[in-house]
């Protein structure tokens, strides 16, 4: 056992710029995660309170927590809830995202991507026979492309028309949350007074980006997102999804050995932020 003298102290971890992300209960969560949460989405968000975080924070069921795996400070988050509902008589259920906000340092990881997936695994073992779906709200195009690339069934969508049953679904999730707020129609919420919207700088959509028919489609049905508009959204997670997200997930350390460049003699090969495989 070493011995140290009363004036060392360990000496504080480094960042390491690599998330890691973990699922636990928002009645975990300690005070000071609380502040570092509402800082992230404070700089990240306009129009919002302290109050208003708050409160929307107390009425999910579970967060997802990314922190760096060096300091250990949080780096990222998004709260999640459960709904049990039915609709036309037969029961489904949903798992509602809320706030989600990345550092920008730390784009392009997919830690809460695969901690998320785990989650929605999970969910869906314990609900066996049960349809289970991922309902959304987006104000920003990479919200929707994450929906858009990873659920094969989703809706709304640029290729063919939302089916009744998940219309009536969305419907009836959007109504029960957001009530008049929720514009049927156009199935996006309109909020009498601003609350949150994206900083202009952090997913603006530029002009050559529009050529993509997921990211036009989204600017086309949610022309308002820039003013904080949200267009609502639904993922089915069916056994296609969970297949494909096993695959994914068992396929994952090989492209990540195939992707490695190959080392320079005489160097050790190190993986970086950058090589990380995308969900």
């Amino acid at each position: 056992m070493s011995w140290r003298g009363p004036m060392e102290v360990d000496a504080p971890r480094e960042r390491s710029g690599r998330l890691r992300g973990r699922t636990v209960r928002v009645s975990a969560l300690r005070p000071d995660d609380r502040d570092a949460m509402w800082g992230l989405f404070r700089d990240y968000y306009a129009d919002v309170r302290r109050t208003d975080f708050e409160r929307d924070l107390a009425e999910k069921d579970h967060v997802i927590v990314l922190r760096d795996t060096g300091d250990g400070s949080i780096r990222g988050f998004s709260t999640l809830k459960v709904y049990d509902r039915r609709e036309g008589g037969r029961r489904f259920r949903a798992i509602f995202s809320g706030d989600t906000i990345v550092d920008v340092e730390y784009w392009g990881q997919s830690a809460l991507h695969w901690t998320f997936l785990a989650f929605l695994v999970r969910q869906k073992a314990r609900s066996l026979g049960t349809p289970l779906y991922w309902f959304l709200i987006s104000k920003g195009y990479k919200t929707y492309l994450l929906l858009a690339r990873n659920f094969p069934e989703h809706w709304p969508r640029h290729d063919r028309p939302t089916s009744p049953r998940a219309q009536a679904i969305l419907d009836l999730l959007s109504r029960d949350r957001y009530g008049d707020a929720y514009d049927a129609e156009q199935g996006v919420l309109h909020f009498p007074e601003p609350h949150g919207r994206l900083r202009a700088c952090v997913a603006p959509i530029a002009e050559e980006q529009l050529v993509h028919p997921d990211v036009r489609f989204f600017a086309e049905r949610n022309p308002g997102h820039v003013h904080g508009d949200e267009l609502c959204c639904l993922g089915k997670v069916d056994s296609a999804f969970v297949v494909r997200g096993a695959w994914r997930s068992a396929m994952r350390p090989l492209k990540r050995w195939v992707r490695r460049p190959l080392p320079v003699e005489g160097e050790v090969p190190a993986l970086t932020a950058s090589q990380e495989v995308k969900l």
